[in-house]
């Protein structure tokens, strides 16, 4: 339980702040996911390239373009029970909040 709520704080601060970048304000990638891309790395995306509302990059959020989720199923990558990436589920794998947070533009820069 405090684990949901500590995600549900970090989320609305990240939605206050990067609400400018939000999943609403742009068109969803048609791009197959480049989970190489984020698979073992916590380089800084732009803000244009990141989804606050769901804290990963906008180029793999499931949740903004569910197109998505069969590449990520065919890859094996998949949490059934919390209809996420595997790679990108932190309710799983509780290590993932750092990689992304690391990731997350900072406000300003």
């Amino acid at each position: 339980m405090k684990n949901r709520l500590a995600l549900l704080c970090l989320s609305m601060s990240l939605v206050a702040a990067l609400s400018n970048a939000g999943c609403d304000s742009k068109k969803p990638s048609a791009a197959k996911p480049d989970t190489t891309k984020t698979a073992g790395t916590t380089e800084k995306a732009d803000e244009a390239e990141w989804c606050a509302e769901h804290g990963v990059p906008e180029s793999i959020c499931t949740k903004c373009n569910p197109k998505l989720i069969a590449d990520f199923k065919q890859k094996g990558d998949w949490c059934k029970e919390h209809s996420v990436p595997e790679s990108q589920c932190i309710q799983c794998d509780p290590t993932l909040k750092e990689k992304f947070e690391a990731m997350a533009p900072k406000p300003g820069k």
